[in-house]
């Protein structure tokens, strides 16, 4: 069965998980950083929202400090049953998430009709004491919210809409946020409608790198983006095709 309903939260394809607060805890010095140097990237999307601000990496190696987050999270166990895999579930891309102004919410999906190929992960790095949640919409159309807690991710795929709730954070809240899934090439066009705009350097399904301007999204042979009438090119790029405002 590739799509769940998490009993407790009312909602589709979404857990929490227990995970290692240490791990998590390493970015807390890049994610304070006016200037996190050539090595990263930083991105600050939908200022009309929030001031939120994403570190993601630019060379390989940060990259590597990325995934060897995941790895050692030891997170692809939860997803395994989900995704369509030949060998293992890929680690894509990650980035530090950064707010402390939340002016309007956004609700959104991050992966909308992959199947559950892909899965995003928050887990929190600091700024716990400004209690920080995430609203969500259970499947009756209610919207609740989860708290963030140390030593806990939530992980979630298709479908799950979500915002940042209005309001302010003191001090600035941070999470790493981590995508992986399927090691399928055929399911790339799909996923790229989310990442292809969000960090200049992602890993694909066959475990290759591509580089991206995220104001333009992919290019290159195999990299097309999958766009449908349920998951349409946004209007302008630079703008995940899934993250769209009020959508459900």
């Amino acid at each position: 069965m590739k799509h769940f309903i998490n009993q407790d939260m009312l909602a589709p394809n979404v857990m929490t998980v227990p995970v290692d607060d240490g791990i998590a805890s390493e970015f807390a010095e890049l994610a304070g950083a006016d200037d996190p140097g050539t090595d990263y990237h930083v991105e600050r999307p939908w200022l009309k929202y929030s001031d939120m601000r994403w570190i993601s990496a630019r060379t390989e190696r940060a990259f590597e400090r990325f995934e060897s987050a995941f790895d050692r999270l030891d997170v692809a166990r939860h997803v395994r049953d989900y995704v369509d895999l030949d060998k293992k579930v890929r680690f894509f891309t990650g980035f530090l998430h950064t707010r402390s102004d939340c002016r309007e919410s956004n609700f959104h999906v991050d992966w909308k009709l992959t199947n559950n190929e892909a899965f995003t992960l928050l887990v929190p790095v600091r700024g716990l004491e400004s209690g920080p949640r995430l609203a969500y919409k259970q499947v009756t159309g209610d919207v609740a919210t989860y708290d963030y807690k140390r030593g806990e991710a939530i992980i979630f795929g298709d479908h799950f809409v979500h915002s940042t709730p209005e309001g302010l954070s003191e001090p600035p809240f941070t999470m790493l946020v981590l995508y992986f899934g399927t090691d399928k090439m055929e399911h790339w066009g799909k996923l790229l409608r989310t990442q292809g705009f969000q960090c200049p350097l992602l890993r694909r399904p066959d475990g290759e790198f591509l580089r991206v301007d995220p104001q333009k999204g992919p290019s290159g042979p195999g990299n097309d983006v999958e766009w449908t009438a349920e998951a349409p090119k946004p209007q302008a790029l630079g703008t995940p095709g899934n993250l769209s405002k009020d959508s459900a």
